[in-house]
């Protein structure tokens, strides 16, 4: 991320030098972490993109690439490249369709949206809420036209390219922190590495690369199943991934199995809050109730998927309806009076193909671990 050539060579530097240095530099870093944290509590992605990037560098340059400081930076940069990302997708499907439901949207667009691949079209956000209650100029006619019509190809290409730039940079930034944070023993950076390949797991999910999700979220559940006990919302977060992971990976029985475990580990904490009186305690009893309900309902949607609609099963009455709205549907799609925008809703796909998916692991030996190793013998 930074140039090697700048980073502080703590060794030959006396102490007093150093200590100077780091001195001069904190007050930096807090600010950018300051500026950083405001900007991504407000959804402020771009300037919590640029806040936490130099943050990053800095610590890399101050502390060293192995430092768990820099791990931190890179941890804060991925996350909001991640949040960016997401939110540009949804604006862009937003505008997708409200272009073709106003009739903006031209038949080549028309044409080239249906084809767009659905990478990061799923929408996480009805998950339950496991951890402690947080409040948080117009040109000419005459050569405008088919001028327009290359710029806003150009336009949506770079925007499609962008997207698929944050994503790639967000896993490429968090599986470096990934790697420094590995190697450490401690229960707290533990605990990180365990975070970062949750973020890891998002952006698979968001990738629509399930498989690899599900890696992720395994690997952060065997470690913190080391660190947490079996009442910890943190623990059933995790497990809930996992299950949605496998859903989405068509491993519905693996999916259900780990649902069990989000019923029992949850129902641990009811015990416990519901054993106090602090007002606290009484509030998330509250919570997990809710929470509960939210999970017997999806487990239920598991082990029962929808069904198509079977029309002989219909009464007499419901039949003649159903008929009478396609009538009508018909009639309205030929006036032209409504547009046609069912070549824009598209299923999610249930398990990315091979090779297609974006946010694939890089093999740490072949790409990261080399550049380090590198990076390593030049400053030797």
């Amino acid at each position: 991320m930074t140039d090697k050539g700048k980073q502080v060579d703590t060794s030959q530097v006396p102490d007093d030098e150093t200590q100077s240095a780091f001195t001069a530099v904190m007050p930096v870093i807090s600010d950018l972490l300051e500026i950083g944290t405001r900007a991504f509590a407000l959804g402020e992605w771009e300037e919590a993109i640029d806040s936490f990037g130099q943050l990053a560098s800095i610590t890399e340059q101050t502390f060293g690439s192995e430092s768990p400081r820099y791990a931190d930076g890179l941890v804060m940069y991925g996350r909001a490249l991640l949040q960016h990302a997401i939110e540009q997708n949804a604006l862009m499907a937003e505008k997708t369709l409200a272009d073709a439901a106003t009739g903006n949207l031209g038949k080549e667009e028309e044409d080239e949206t249906a084809g767009l691949p659905t990478k990061a079209n799923i929408n996480f956000e009805g998950e339950p809420d496991f951890r402690q209650i947080e409040s948080l100029a117009l040109e000419d006619a005459e050569n405008g036209e088919s001028s327009k019509g290359k710029q806003a190809d150009t336009g949506e290409e770079e925007e499609d390219e962008e997207e698929e730039d944050d994503f790639a940079a967000a896993w490429d930034v968090l599986d470096l922190a990934r790697v420094i944070q590995a190697k450490a023993t401690d229960s707290k950076s533990q605990l990180k590495y365990a975070e970062t390949l949750m973020l890891l797991g998002d952006v698979s999910m968001e990738s629509e690369n399930f498989g690899q999700a599900v890696k992720d979220f395994s690997e952060a559940l065997e470690v913190k199943m080391q660190y947490l006990d079996d009442s910890s919302r943190e623990l059933a977060e995790l497990y809930y991934k996992l299950a949605l992971a496998y859903e989405y990976n068509q491993d519905t029985s693996k999916a259900l199995e780990l649902m069990n475990d989000v019923e029992r580990i949850l129902g641990n904490r009811l015990k416990t809050v519901q054993a106090s009186d602090k007002d606290e305690d009484v509030a998330e009893a509250e919570s997990l109730a809710d929470v509960l309900a939210d999970v017997a309902s999806k487990i239920e949607e598991w082990k029962s998927p929808q069904k198509p609609v079977d029309i002989n099963a219909m009464t007499p009455e419901e039949s003649a309806m159903a008929e009478k709205a396609k009538a009508m549907f018909k009639e309205a799609m030929e006036s032209g009076k409504i547009n046609d925008i069912s070549n824009l809703v598209r299923p999610h796909k249930k398990k990315a193909v091979d090779g297609e998916a974006t946010a694939k692991r890089k093999p740490e030996d072949e790409d990261t671990e080399a550049k380090r190793l590198k990076s390593e013998t030049v400053e030797e």
